[in-house]
Order: C-alpha cells, then structure tokens, then sequence
C-alpha cells in the first residue's frame, strides 16, 4: 500500500556539467511553493573546471528540518558510475531511477542497474532519448529526470514549471521554453509507461502558508545581513566556501553608497577592515581557514587597539588547501586564540542560516559595543545549505541589544583607552573635535601613548579582558535545549553540527533516553555560569563538533570539573542524528 511521505531525501547525482545542482535548486524552489520545508546541500568537486562527480542534495517534509538526513530514499542517475558510489547511502525503501538506453553499453561492472539491492526498487527511464526529442539535445536530462521525479512522488506540475521560469528568467523565452517540455515530457511520459511500486509518496498535497519566506544559503543570509546593518567597506580576497558572499555584496553594496575592494591577499583585506572601522566606517571580510591565519596578526592588532571590525571565517577541511569542497569545524583555536599575547575577541557560531543573518547583523553591533574584533564561525556545510526560511525570524531580538558607546564632547585631555568599570572606553572616531588621541600595535597608557611599564601593562590587559566579561553578562541567550530536570545524556555542540544534535536528541527521548543539550552561539567568551548549571543536571556529557581533537571540548574542559566525552568526526561530511543515536544506543545497552 502506497503511504503518504512526511520526509524524503532525494540525491541526483552526476558528472560536473550534468545539471545535477540545478535539477536540484529547481526541485528545492517547487516544493517550497507547495509549502514544505526544505534542507539543500550539494557536493562537487574542488576544481574550478572539474569533471568529477556532482551531487544534489535535497531534503523535503511537512516539518521543520534541522538536518539533511543521512539515508537517500530516492537517487536519481544522471551517470552510472558516480551513482554507483552513492549507492551505499541508500535507505531500505529506497528509489533508483536510471537512463535505460544510454548512449552506448555500459561495462558490466559500470551499469548502476546492476547493483541494486535486494528491497530497492529501480525504475529504468530512456532520459536522454526524451531530452533529445524534447530539445534535440542531451543537456535537459537533469529536467526531464525533474518530470520523472514529479510524477513518480505525485508532485504537482504547474509547481515546478514555475520554479523552472525563476530559474532561467535570465534566459531567452526559447531555452525557459525548452527546458519546460522537457519537463513535461518526462513527465506525460511516467504517467502513461511507469507503473509504480514504491511507498514514496506526496499524494498531490500543497499545504497552505501565511509565511512569508524565500529559499536562502548561509552565504546569502550573512550578505543580507551585512545590506541590513549597513556595511559601509567589504574587503576580501576570493577563497572557497566565502566568495558568495563578496559576489553578492560586490553587485548589492555599491547600490547604497559601500564599496567592495578585492584585495590582492588576506593580509590586506584584514588591513583595509581595520583600517576602516579605526575611522568609523562598519567593515567586514569573509574568508576561510587559510585566510584567517593570514588575517591573525591584523586581528591581533584590533584587539590592542580596541578597533570594530568583523570576520568571517566559513570553515572547511585543513590544514593548509586541504579540502575546499568539504566541511569542518577545526578553526575554533585559532578563531579564539590565534595572535601573540593574551588576546581576548568575541567568538560567534550561527546553528543554521536564519542564524547566519542574525549573528552576522548582531555581530557589527558588538564590535562597536565593545570595540573589538568579533569573528564568526560559519562553514562549507552552513555556507552552501538552503533551507527555507520565515522571514519573521530575521527579526529576532533573543540575542539581546548592544549599543555602541561615544565619547562625550568634553574639554581635554581625552583618554581613548580610559579604564572603567566595564572595560569599555568612550570611543571617539578620528575627526571630532577635541578628541585628538594616539592608536598603536604597542602596548599604551589610557592615553594611547606607548608605555611598556608593568604595572601599566597588567591594567590594559586586564582591561581588555574586562570587556568581555561585560559581554558574558550582557548575552541573554542561555543555549540550553531539551527537557528540565535531570539529564541521562547532556550534548554539548556548536555551529552547523547542532541540528544533527537536536535531531538526536527528539529521538533518544522518544526511547526514554532523557537528552537535552547545550548549545552556546557565543562560543567564547564562555558562559561559565550556563555551562555550569546545566553540566551539573547531566549524567554524562558529550561534545559532538567536526573536528579531529574536540577543539571547543578541550576548551571547556577548563569550566567542566566532570568527565566529558567527545564525539568528533573528520569525514568531511555534515556530522548525522542517526551515527549520534546509535553511538549512545550502543554506549546504554
């Protein structure tokens, strides 16, 4: 018996040119008009030209989803033998849907017909002969496949042939034309030769929403953010997962009165945005792990001498190159501690990409606050995913409001770095009357004047780190997630891995596991009182982050007198709800 589908997971996978992502952000675009939630993260090769395999990425359901899901329930084949290799993810009711008259034979061990496994279910469609009458050309199989998957999941039509006229509105009427027959080919063609033995099924369901939202990556949510809160000066230097971002406000800035510079290195994107928040103007770079350590030392510099400026570092598989397409969470040190001396900075880490927008947004308000360099952690997987978003939650407040403090127009001296109670000194931007002062690298008096005295040297550090104690306290999030009372397991996690933890934990609880978790968006500085009470309801305590050394669990192992266990992956791969659960199910029995 056919059932109706809450939540499906559905790849195309081909070669690099084959369409696959753009099938994909099509089929992403359909289903969000029909009114259900989407989650979209695609993988390709790190090449900027390359041919290797090409995966579309895209889960759909009635619920809100906080991860992508780890199991394909429906693959469709673009190319047989990268399909191949994606064969391992496929769920027990799993769907195949492959070319049944490629271009030529396959080798008996590159057909992907070949291994399907007993319980799967393949469906063999003539792709490229439907592409070819439909456009006389290969090139639309990606969208006929688009016509299979619609019909075969019973997905209203008229849906994706607007999301296929948003897709190509760039395009002459001819291709937008085109691409909609082969579609509708794909389509007619299901309906009237495919006779359907599979449970996955949407049953033509539309569901009705007042919510007013649009499909958006990480990326683009942090450039909205930026347009938002008025960025006057983006500098940057292009580097994988961040250029989106510079691409974005290069076009969108300009229009209301900011100015984008590409940079010709890291080192001067960093010094073009301190150089302008030192004269008063919101700036931002966005980078990744490699630019950051080539940014550390101007950061360093912002942290002495107490200048606004943002960083965004979208983090990706290291050391050095290392993995530019895939995603990590292993520049948390260096995030939180890279630059000589004692360095205190704000450390941000959005969970998801509304979070993107807000954090970015909030971020410019907490350098001026504090007058600070504030970094934030995104990466690839945050980056690159779509989700659909309510834009009523771009308003949110839950963070808590930061404003900046001016120095008052009074007769001299002026002290710029004046110490007070909260760290915070009253700030006067080069230019305004009677507040002429000295900014350096080298450690100074509350006048700003070099002095390398110790007793001097011990009350500006002490200073600087003041501000962030004053900024712990001013933090209205708490983090904490799950149940009240005591805990059997306590998670504590951070950035793009939180969802796959909160996932985890509705389903331990749902087997009387009784979960909660932890999830601090102000990584450091650290909410030692938050961390403290909730580690103390918590039987034991697991730090899930994608890196090889728990890098945050070594961090809070300072604040944590109790054992704490690490679950750290290095796969390149989005940490899943399902390896979290079965980790823990197999630790309980």
């Amino acid at each position: 018996m056919i059932q109706a589908a809450d939540d499906i997971v559905i790849k195309i996978c081909g070669s690099a040119g084959d369409g696959s992502i753009s099938a994909v952000e099509i089929l992403n675009r359909a289903a969000a008009l029909m009114g259900y939630h989407i989650m979209n993260f695609d993988a390709y090769p790190a090449e900027i030209r390359g041919f290797g395999k090409s995966v579309g990425h895209t889960r759909i359901s009635r619920s809100v989803l906080l991860t992508t899901g780890k199991y394909t329930d429906c693959l469709v084949a673009l190319d047989d033998v990268h399909a191949i290799t994606e064969l391992s993810t496929m769920s027990k009711r799993g769907v195949l849907i492959y070319d049944s008259k490629p271009p030529q034979y396959h080798q008996e061990d590159q057909a992907v017909a070949g291994f399907i496994e007993p319980g799967m279910i393949g469906y063999g469609i003539p792709l490229r002969e439907l592409s070819t009458i439909a456009v006389r050309s290969s090139r639309s199989r990606n969208i006929v496949a688009l016509g299979v998957l619609a019909a075969l999941l019973h997905l209203q039509a008229e849906y994706f042939e607007t999301a296929i006229r948003k897709r190509f509105s760039a395009k002459p009427e001819t291709v937008i034309d085109n691409n909609i027959n082969a579609f509708r080919l794909g389509f007619d063609y299901t309906l009237q030769n495919v006779n359907k033995y599979d449970e996955l099924d949407f049953q033509h369901h539309v569901y009705s929403s007042n919510r007013d939202s649009i499909i958006m990556s990480g990326n683009e949510a942090a450039a909205r953010a930026c347009l938002d809160a008025d960025l006057r000066l983006y500098a940057g230097y292009p580097i994988t997962p961040a250029t989106r971002i510079m691409e974005i406000l290069a076009k969108e800035l300009p229009l209301k009165g900011g100015f984008v510079v590409q940079t010709e290195d890291e080192i001067s994107a960093a010094g073009h945005v301190v150089g302008a928040g030192f004269a008063g103007a919101r700036s931002l770079t966005a980078t990744s792990g490699p630019g950051i350590c080539l940014m550390s030392e101007m950061i360093n510099l912002a942290v002495m001498a107490e200048i606004p400026s943002v960083f965004i570092d979208s983090q990706r598989g290291g050391p050095s190159t290392g993995l530019p397409t895939k995603t990590e969470q292993s520049d948390f040190n260096i995030a939180a501690f890279g630059g000589s001396g004692d360095s205190p900075r704000p450390v941000l880490a959005p969970t998801s990409v509304p979070e993107c927008y807000l954090l970015t947004r909030i971020a410019f308000d907490l350098a001026e606050c504090y007058q600070t360099p504030v970094i934030i952690l995104m990466d690839f997987f945050l980056s690159n995913r779509f989700e659909d978003i309510d834009l009523n939650q771009l308003n949110s407040n839950v963070f808590g409001r930061f404003t900046p403090q001016t120095a008052p127009l009074k007769d001299q001296p002026y002290l710029r770095f004046e110490v007070t109670d909260t760290g915070i000194s009253p700030r006067a931007i080069p230019g305004m009357e009677n507040m002429f002062h000295t900014v350096t690298g080298l450690e100074h008096d509350e006048r700003g004047f070099p002095n390398y005295g110790k007793a001097n040297h011990l009350k500006m550090t002490a200073k600087r780190h003041k501000k962030m104690e004053t900024l712990v306290r001013d933090w209205q999030e708490t983090g904490t997630f799950g149940p009240e009372g005591q805990l059997d397991v306590g998670f504590i996690s951070w950035g793009s891995s939180v969802g796959a933890v909160m996932e985890a934990i509705s389903l331990l609880n749902d087997q009387n596991i009784h979960s909660g978790g932890f999830f601090p968006r102000l990584l450091s500085p650290l909410q030692t009182s938050h961390l403290e009470v909730f580690s103390r309801r918590c039987k034991r305590i697991i730090v899930v982050e994608m890196n090889y050394t728990g890098q945050y669990a070594n961090y809070l192992q300072v604040a944590i007198s109790k054992r704490m266990e690490r679950f750290t992956r290095v796969d390149a791969e989005p940490i899943s709800s399902e390896d979290i659960v079965n980790w823990i199910i197999k630790d309980e029995s």
